[in-house]
Parts: structure tokens; sequence; C-alpha cells
């Protein structure tokens, strides 16, 4: 008989009450729910779903457990930091453009229908450990919040621009003194997962929780202790297939080397360079991965793990050396899609989904899976919740995901075809790229100037125009006479061979 939305949710909610009356409760009550997020993890950053190179056991641990979601993307940022837009967007509800002038209006944000309020208005206990970055008081929306941190750890001069060949490199990543991720004397990803546990422990039998764990991890500087640097020897490193000395014309893109993400390594980018990087980036990701797995062995030891709902994501991805960038102010998928993976009571177990999602719509998905609705204002995101069903048929979830970052970037994806719409100033008519993620998932190839697909080129053009009016996108009121097709005959975008 098909699982229906309905009947899908029924289950769900039949099991987790079951579950509590089964512990000698008289009065069922809702799952809780465990959100664990990253900074700056890119999707493809898991051993079990697909990358045989990073040793991540704890988050493979939650794919075989639950469902993971391969094609979610953060609809992007205003400025250079990207996690303050991802995050606002999450806590409020809101679009990208309508949660813009929340980040300097506390007032107007704090107005908004905060998640963590909407779960202690259900009557769930709620704790805040790690990184906020959301212009709100988190004391006025959590019942417990421990060691919050900044954006990012403070760092220094000695981790930008580096490593160059020839020259030491003066940054030592297991270095304990350096400032960073060891500020305070511990680990900050191990702090995080103290708290985590602490709240694990303490956290009331009488009703659920809802604990939102945001690991300032894997963002830079990338630190982790030595044994973890030892597993990634920089020479065994593999360089991404899409590597690039530099992406050409990047001033055009919105991400000068100048930026401060850009600035980690020095560009044109070497080989060596990258995998060095990559080699700290994994490290960091491995450690970040045993410190999850404490926080899941505490919700087994502590007997929540059988009503709890679990879920894993980042706010943002990161290019790491692919097409020439370091850091996620750019439109290719390493930067704008990030790993979602659900496992808990109720969530089919070791499957995957290839449906369109935007991270934000975990909100509403969470908050459905516990039986709650999200607040009428809150329509920008969807609940998923549907796509957890094995065989649940009919129309795709979502048919098309917008991405902007400033007025610098625009991408449109529409099933497995990914058109991007470059600014090159205000005199100057927008270059276009299109990709086919197909057959071409890391993409090397733009086809923006192939006869071929003019017709499809054309098409895609005016349905990002349409979305770009409909989300009130500041560049849709401008005039568009100059969006004609420039020539292209040669694509400047790679290299020769590729």
């Amino acid at each position: 008989m098909p699982c229906t939305r309905r009947a899908f949710l029924a289950s769900l909610a039949a099991s987790a009450a079951g579950l509590l009356v089964a512990k000698g409760t008289d009065v069922p009550r809702r799952p809780n729910v465990l959100f664990l997020l990253t900074d700056d993890q890119t999707f493809d950053s898991i051993h079990a779903l697909g990358n045989a190179q990073i040793r991540t056991p704890h988050i493979d641990r939650l794919v075989a457990r639950g469902t993971a979601f391969r094609n979610c993307y953060n609809p992007g940022g205003w400025h250079g930091a990207i996690c303050v837009a991802s995050r606002t967007m999450l806590n409020t509800g809101r679009f990208l453009w309508e949660a813009q002038p929340l980040e300097k209006d506390r007032a107007k944000l704090e107005a908004c229908p905060l998640w963590a309020r909407l779960w202690r208005e259900a009557g769930y206990a709620t704790c805040l450990a790690g990184k906020w970055h959301v212009n709100a008081d988190p004391k006025a929306c959590f019942d417990q919040v421990r060691h919050v941190r900044p954006g990012m750890p403070p760092t220094c001069e000695e981790a930008y621009l580096r490593p160059r060949d020839g020259r030491p490199d003066p940054w030592d990543p297991a270095d304990v003194t350096r400032p960073g991720h060891w500020s305070g004397g511990k680990h900050w990803a191990a702090v995080t997962a103290d708290d985590a546990i602490a709240f694990l422990r303490e956290a009331p039998r009488n009703r659920p929780f809802f604990a939102y764990i945001a690991f300032n991890a894997p963002h830079d500087p990338r630190q982790a202790p030595a044994e973890y640097q030892a597993l990634y020897p920089p020479d065994r490193m593999t360089v991404p297939d899409n590597f690039l000395p530099a992406f050409p014309k990047s001033g055009a893109i919105g991400a000068p080397p100048t930026l401060r993400d850009e600035r980690l390594a020095p560009t044109p980018r070497t080989s060596h360079a990258i995998q060095v990087h990559r080699s700290e980036y994994y490290a960091l990701i491995t450690y970040l991965d045993a410190q999850i797995g404490r926080v899941l062995d505490a919700l087994d030891v502590t007997g929540h793990a059988e009503d709890t709902i679990v879920a894993f994501a980042s706010d943002n991805g990161l290019a790491v050396g692919q097409h020439g960038f370091m850091g996620k102010q750019n439109p290719f998928e390493h930067s704008i899609k990030v790993p979602l993976i659900l496992a808990g009571p109720g969530i089919p177990q070791g499957q995957t989904r290839d449906a369109l999602v935007y991270l934000q719509d975990i909100r509403p998905t969470l908050l459905e899976l516990a039986g709650l609705r999200d607040a009428p204002s809150a329509t920008a995101f969807r609940s998923f919740a549907t796509l957890l069903t094995k065989d649940d048929a009919g129309a795709p979830f979502r048919e098309r995901i917008y991405t902007a970052y400033r007025t610098h970037q625009r991408t449109l994806r529409q099933g497995d075809w990914k058109l991007i719409r470059l600014a090159q100033g205000k005199q100057a008519a927008p270059r276009w790229l299109l990709f086919d993620l197909r057959d071409d998932p890391h993409e090397r190839h733009d086809l923006a100037a192939s006869p071929a697909h003019a017709e499809r080129l054309e098409a895609m053009r005016q349905t990002l125009r349409e979305i770009m009016r409909d989300v009130s996108d500041p560049l849709a009121q401008r005039a568009e006479s100059r969006q004609t097709l420039p020539p292209n005959p040669k694509s400047t975008i790679f290299f020769v061979g590729w």
C-alpha cells in the first residue's frame, strides 16, 4: 500500500509516542530534535557519500542510519560572510532578500518567528551551543546557552598567503599556542561537543528537547591535533579535477584575490598549495567527525537515541582550490551545496535523495516531523517530509533552485542543467555560463556559446529573470536591455586541454 504523506507523519508520531509509553511514561510526547550544524563544509566531504579520500566514520553512521540529500543548496549571501545570510534565513524563515535587512535591524529580526522560539512555545527544552552569528539575543531564544562562539575563530597573518613554493611554511595547524580553534586552551570543536553531551545528560525526561549544536569547524584557520594531520600527508592529497591556478576575470565574479577567504593561499594557486590546504581541511573535518561521534555516543548512552531525530548539515560549502577559488563566494556546486542528513525514528535508513532542496527547508521539515507547524509568515521554505517516503511519487519537490551572491552572481538549476549569470560592471553585459551537471558534475565545460544549446540558454535566462522578480531580487528592477548574449566564440573559463 503506498505510503502517503499523512500516513508517514502519523506513523512517525505514533512511533515516537510508542517508544515513550514503553519506557513507562503515561503521556506520549513529541520526538527530540538534535540539530548538528557545521561551518564551511562542502557537500562532497563525506566518505559514505562518495569521497574515498576522507575519513568520516561517525557522519557515515548517520548516513547508514538515515536519509542523505545529495542536492541541498544554500540560497546565497549579500556579503562575504555567507554564513550570516544562511543562518539568518534558517532562523527567521525569510528568503535571501527579505532576510537581508534583518541583519542590521535587531528589533525586526527578533520580531520574526525565530526557530528556537517555536520549539520552546511548543513545550520543548531548548539549548544552543557554538556558533550563532544571528543578530538576535540567543538568551531570548533558548532556555540554555553555552559557549556562544563568534562568526569565525580568531586568526593571524601567518595563516594567510601560504604555503609559498621554496619558502618555509609559517603556519602549524597543530600548534595549540596559536589563535584560532585552540583559543581558550581547548579546541572549540571539543568544547562544543562537551556542551552538547552535558545537555544530553541533563535534558529533562518529562518533555522533549531541541538542541542547536553549531560547530565552527571546519572554518579556517583549519587546525586539528597532529595525529589527525598525519592522516593526510599533503603529497598524497588529490588535486581536484577542476583545479585552476586562477579563475579568469575573477573580479567580475565578486570574489577577488583580496577577499579574506581568497587570501588563504597565494595567487596564482599551485598544486602544492592546494594539497596543503586540502590536507588541513580534511584533517579538521575528521577531527570534527570524532567530536560528532562523541555526541552520538552520548545520545545512545543517555537513552535518547530511540526518540531523537538527528539532523546534520552545514551552512555553506567551500572551494579549497576548485575553479581557482579558496572560499565560498562563488557560484559553483562545491560552494553553494551543503551536506544534509536526517536520521532517527521513522526516517528511512541507508537512503539517499536527489531532489532539489534548500538547506533552510530543514526548518519546516523538522517542525512537521515533530507534529508542529511553522509560523504562517515563514513561507519561503517548504517541508520535504514527503521525500522521506520510499515510494512517494509525483511532481518534483522543487523544479528549480535559485542562488545569488551580492550583485555579482545569480544561478539557476533546473533539472540537471545549471545557468550562471556573472555581472561584469554597470556598462557591460553580463557573462553567462551553462553546464550539464549530469555529464559535467565538476562544471568544467561551459556550453553557453554552443549553438546546440542556444534555445535552452535563452529559456533558462527568461526563467531566471522571472524568479528574480518573484523573490524581490534587487537586480530585477534594473534594466535588462543589455542582457543579450555577448559573442563568446572561445570560452575563457577553462584552459586548453579541458
